[in-house]
């Protein structure tokens, strides 16, 4: 009930967002790059405050499910579209991959400088993805 439910939410936003779109829209194969990202950067986060007990997991496992709801739901278009499914799952793998680098900057790099770098580099890129969904 509760994927329907954002699979039914991630429909609603992509025909609403198609039909309103301007010309400068991300394309299909963009969105789908996008939400596949911020999926693998959530799921990256989640992990990490999941291992150090952080209260936000649960908040920002919700997001990685937001985004891979919306990700399944355009899925179908984008390969009526020629876009290759599979693609998705690397999309994820690199968003997951970019948020662990940063992650081990900011925790284990002597120089404060690139510590606080790689900190508000994590949050820019976070951030870019709540801005897709909110």
């Amino acid at each position: 009930m509760k994927n329907e439910k954002h699979t039914l939410a991630a429909a609603a936003f992509l025909i609403t967002s198609t039909l309103a779109a301007p010309s400068n829209a991300l394309s299909l194969a963009e969105q789908a790059e996008a939400f596949a990202t911020c999926a693998g950067r959530y799921s990256a986060m989640a992990t990490r405050q999941s291992a150090t007990h952080n209260p936000d997991s649960d908040a920002t496992r919700q997001l990685q499910s937001s985004f891979e709801s919306l990700l399944e739901a355009m899925l179908p278009h984008a390969a009526e579209a020629g876009i290759d499914p599979r693609r998705a799952r690397s999309w994820q793998a690199s968003g997951w991959s970019e948020m662990a680098q940063l992650m081990r900057l900011q925790q284990r790099s002597a120089d404060a400088t690139h510590a606080d770098r790689a900190t508000r580099d994590m949050h820019r890129r976070l951030s870019t993805c709540r801005q897709l969904i909110l």
